[in-house]
């Protein structure tokens, strides 16, 4: 079923993509209106690296279509013979965390059988969130459950970018804000099932960790989630910013150090 809706709009895309335009277009990857993913390029490609980007919002907003989710980045990189995914997934109240994870999972798993289809290569794929969908990239990253599930193979690794959210337990014993009560308010046993940290082993990696210094509470959640990975033999390289939480998002892609750091990582990544 989804490999039928998959090729109308392939079809479109190839026709914008020959004109030498950045072009969008939405594919389905299952059933509920959110399911949906945008695929962004500017000319035709051929075994192109993919970056798949989920937005943040508390787990409960947020679009793959807000312009400080998608433009700077895609134009950084489909100018540079990329293509780039936005995804988006069903949210609270009808979806909490682990089952949006459970989302990314069918999402990843349709790019990587359907990227050859568009000039992509399946093999170079780098996943990357900000905020909520930061730490729903990360569960991913870590939860082999999650993945064997929907079929998802490999990819190349996983940016985080600026998510306090990555050991639960510790976020929920120490005075959470409302948006974790509302996310994560299910019991403990939930707290570590929804835990990045709680969940690296060796299979995982790398990450790339991008936290706001101007923020109390994202890098020290780094430094305990490259701890946790360094006794896994996990690589995480930490990148603190002196940005805002929202400006790690939507400055990515502009001409800057910041954006500099990323692009190498994902070279060095890539590779």
């Amino acid at each position: 079923m989804l490999k039928r809706i998959f090729f109308l709009p392939l079809i479109l895309a190839l026709i914008g993509a020959a004109a030498g335009a950045q072009e969008r277009q939405e594919f389905a990857y299952g059933g509920d209106p959110l399911q949906r993913l945008d695929l962004y390029r500017a000319a035709q490609s051929t075994n192109a690296p993919i970056i798949v980007m989920l937005h943040g919002g508390a787990w409960r907003d947020g679009d793959k279509r807000a312009r400080g989710v998608w433009q700077n980045k895609a134009a950084y990189w489909t100018a540079r013979g990329y293509l780039f995914v936005s995804v988006n997934t069903r949210l609270l109240p009808d979806a909490h965390p682990t089952q949006q994870a459970q989302d990314l999972a069918a999402a990843m798993a349709f790019i990587q059988q359907n990227a050859a289809r568009v000039g992509g290569n399946p093999d170079q794929i780098i996943l990357m969130g900000h905020s909520a969908g930061a730490h729903v990239a990360a569960l991913l990253a870590t939860r082999n459950d999650l993945r064997r599930a929907a079929g998802v193979q490999p990819w190349a690794g996983t940016i985080v970018l600026d998510t306090a959210a990555l050991d639960l337990e510790t976020v929920m014993n120490d005075d959470p804000a409302r948006l974790y009560l509302q996310a994560f308010g299910r019991g403990a046993d939930y707290w570590r099932a929804a835990s990045p940290l709680r969940h690296i082993s060796r299979q995982e990696g790398p990450f790339l960790v991008v936290c706001s210094a101007l923020r109390d509470d994202a890098c020290p959640a780094a430094e305990s989630f490259a701890q946790a990975a360094a006794a896994q033999r996990v690589d995480v390289t930490i990148a603190p910013q002196p940005l805002s939480h929202a400006q790690i998002n939507r400055r990515l892609g502009q001409s800057s150090s910041y954006t500099a750091t990323v692009d190498n990582w994902i070279t060095s990544a890539l590779q």
